[in-house]
C-alpha cells in the first residue's frame, strides 16, 4: 500500500488535507446540531399542543362526570362538544401526518 502514495507529497499537502478534513468534521457537527435543534423545537411544539388537547379532553370529561343521569343536556351543548371532539381529532390527524412526513423525510435523507 505504501507504494501507492506519491513520494513527492509535501508537508503542506498533508497539512491542507488535515485542515480540509477537520473543517469537514466541524461542518458536519454544525449540520447535526441544527437538525437536533429543529427536532427539539418540533418536539416541544408537539408536546405543548398535545398538552392543550389533553386539557380540552379532560375538561369535557369533567363536564360529563358532573352530569347526572337524570339531568337533561341541552342539544346545543352536545353539538358543541361533538364539534370540539371532531376538531381535536382533525388536529391529532394533522400532527400525526406531520410527524410521519418528518420521520419519512429524515429516513430518506439518512439512507
Amino acid at each position: 500500500m505504501a507504494e501507492e502514495f506519491d513520494k513527492n507529497v509535501s508537508l503542506d499537502t498533508i497539512r491542507q488535507a488535515l485542515a480540509d478534513l477537520r473543517y469537514s468534521v466541524s461542518d458536519f457537527q454544525e449540520v447535526i446540531g441544527e437538525y437536533l435543534t429543529a427536532v427539539d423545537d418540533l418536539w416541544r411544539e408537539a408536546k405543548s399542543h398535545l398538552a392543550s388537547i389533553e386539557a380540552r379532553l379532560a375538561g369535557m370529561e369533567v363536564q360529563l362526570s358532573m352530569t347526572t343521569l337524570d339531568q337533561e343536556w341541552q342539544p346545543d351543548r352536545l353539538v358543541a362538544m361533538l364539534k370540539d371532539l371532531n376538531e381535536v381529532g382533525r388536529e391529532l390527524t394533522k400532527m400525526r401526518q406531520r410527524f410521519h412526513a418528518f420521520a419519512r423525510g429524515t429516513l430518506e435523507r439518512i439512507n
